[in-house]
């Protein structure tokens, strides 16, 4: 399972000390990338290697516990592969195990010739599939 470990910083809280809360979706996002650019595809490759982009089509979060200013939390990586769309599933945990936020992002392949949904390339759903092996 892929990781990524993220510290939030000053910048990052509202004037209690609690991350807001589009800091953490940045957080999730960056952890998405993380793992795309690990597996060697990343998204900002795909469109001139594969002749597709994923776009993110729609996109959740749902909080159990504050993150706040000085938390280092690792973000756990679990993508699903569908015919036309990819999904990633995260789990934001603290240092202590316990979980600070779960989400999901949904993106689907779209043609660069005539941005309609394709189907994912063989290669690029390959290596999701082996990047969480």
């Amino acid at each position: 399972m892929f990781q990524y470990e993220w510290k939030c910083a000053w910048g990052h809280v509202d004037p209690h000390g609690i991350a807001y809360y589009p800091r953490l979706v940045n957080a999730m996002h960056r952890a998405g990338e993380e793992f795309m650019d690990d597996i060697g595809m990343a998204y900002w490759d795909i469109p001139d290697e594969h002749d597709v982009h994923l776009p993110l089509v729609a996109m959740n979060m749902d909080f159990e516990r504050p993150v706040e200013v000085g938390d280092v939390i690792r973000i756990s990586v679990e993508p699903d592969i569908g015919n036309k769309s990819l999904g990633m599933e995260f789990t934001a945990s603290h240092e202590d195990g316990t979980t600070a936020y779960t989400g999901h992002e949904q993106h689907v392949c779209v043609s660069t010739a005539d941005n309609q949904s394709c189907t994912l390339p063989e290669e690029l759903s390959r290596a999701i599939a082996n990047g969480v092996e």
